[in-house]
């Protein structure tokens, strides 16, 4: 078996879920139909996404627990694709799976409380961030000094324009 369960909400692919668009073709009257498969939406906040549940009516509790393919209980959600660091494995197969991809999750985000797509986007944006130090400009200071003087003898035509 290879199972997780879902700490954070993801976009997984999940087979038979697909999109459909629908139109009405003008000249023949006949219905035209396109389906392209989507990801699934699962929140582990939503009760609806829930596939294990427990306590009463009104204080009720649940969990979202995906599988591989034919490696999973009847209530689990079957997905495609690779695990992320945001589900945490439930049995011996997922725990062999998820140290495959070790190296590639290496980086940790600093605040326990970020997942792991969020922490990626944080890094990336501090690697573009701009530089404290801006790389000195050859004669930047020469060309301020230029300009400095443009603008006071500018300043002075104004003043002889006015007096005429």
């Amino acid at each position: 078996m290879a199972r997780w369960k879902l700490m954070t909400a993801h976009y997984l692919n999940v087979p038979g879920e697909q999109w459909e668009y629908q139109e009405t073709d003008r000249k023949t009257g006949r219905m035209l139909r396109t389906q392209m498969p989507v990801p699934r939406l699962l929140d582990p906040r939503d009760p609806s996404n829930w596939t294990n549940r427990w306590g009463n009516k009104d204080n009720e509790e649940g969990e979202i627990v995906v599988c591989l393919k034919g490696k999973g209980d009847i209530h689990d959600i079957v997905f495609e694709g690779d695990p992320t660091p945001d589900m945490i494995p439930v049995d011996e197969e997922a725990i062999v799976i998820n140290a495959s991809f070790a190296e590639r999750w290496r980086y940790k985000p600093e605040a326990a409380t970020d997942n792991f797509s969020q922490s990626l986007i944080d890094r990336i944006q501090m690697e573009m961030a701009p530089k404290a130090t801006p790389a000195p400009i050859e004669g930047l200071g020469e060309l301020v000094t230029v300009i400095k003087a443009l603008v006071e003898s500018n300043v002075e035509v104004v003043k002889q324009a006015r007096r005429v």
